[in-house]
């Protein structure tokens, strides 16, 4: 079942890169799995590591409003997004951590397709200010360009060198 759901991670992914290219520093995964070992899961425990934490979590804040007779305000600091099949269930510490983090003011989602996950991306990303989506974009292209500077600085040293 693990497998399954980590496919349905990298496929959804890779999805969001290519979408939102400008946002893809912002979705990240925290290694939170556990590999059987006892030494480097105590180091990982004392290095902050802690049961339930979703899949992934992309750092963008998103403000939503209703219209109607009344006007109602829900804002998010982030968006939580665990991953499950079909059938799979959430553990009680991701029931916890949802709750958590859902009190601390963040959108806790969980995913079971592809279809869904395209749906609340693009929906939770439509409530981002767009002033902050254009701070965002204007800093994705700043990091662009260093980096392409970085590389070519590189690039020219290697050739000095031959």
């Amino acid at each position: 079942m693990k497998h399954e759901e980590s496919k349905l991670q990298q496929q959804c992914v890779a999805w969001f890169r290519a979408q939102y290219p400008q946002y893809a520093m912002l979705l990240t995964h925290v290694p939170n799995e556990g590999n059987g070992n006892r030494v480097s899961g105590a180091i990982h425990k004392a290095e902050g590591t802690v049961a339930g934490v979703p899949d992934l979590l992309l750092f963008m804040p998103a403000h939503y409003s209703t219209s109607g007779t009344e006007t109602f305000y829900m804002s998010y600091c982030a968006l939580g997004i665990e991953f499950k099949t079909e059938k799979g269930k959430q553990s009680q510490q991701q029931k916890d951590y949802q709750k958590i983090l859902e009190a601390a003011g963040y959108k806790y989602i969980v995913v079971r397709s592809f279809d869904k996950f395209k749906a609340e991306i693009n929906d939770y990303i439509a409530h981002v200010y767009p002033e902050r989506r254009k701070m965002i974009a204007s800093a994705h292209v700043e990091i662009v360009k260093a980096q392409n500077e970085r590389e070519l600085e590189h690039f020219k040293k290697v050739i000095g060198k031959i």
